[in-house]
């Protein structure tokens, strides 16, 4: 390399394929609760669901 000295290139971040991955960003509470949210309210649905038809059969 013309104009850099090996101390640079040596220390130099590494770039390309050979650069380190980026960590992963912890999810939020907002993320975590755009799944609770829905999920919570199938699982009380379905409940009520059972228990309409449970009753109905006696």
């Amino acid at each position: 390399m013309i104009g850099r000295s090996a101390e640079e290139v040596d220390h130099a971040p590494p770039r390309g394929r050979y650069a380190p991955m980026p960590a992963a960003e912890t999810s939020s509470a907002g993320a975590t609760l755009r799944w609770i949210a829905p999920a919570a309210a199938l699982a009380v649905a379905s409940a009520v669901v059972v228990h309409r038809a449970l009753r109905r059969r006696r």
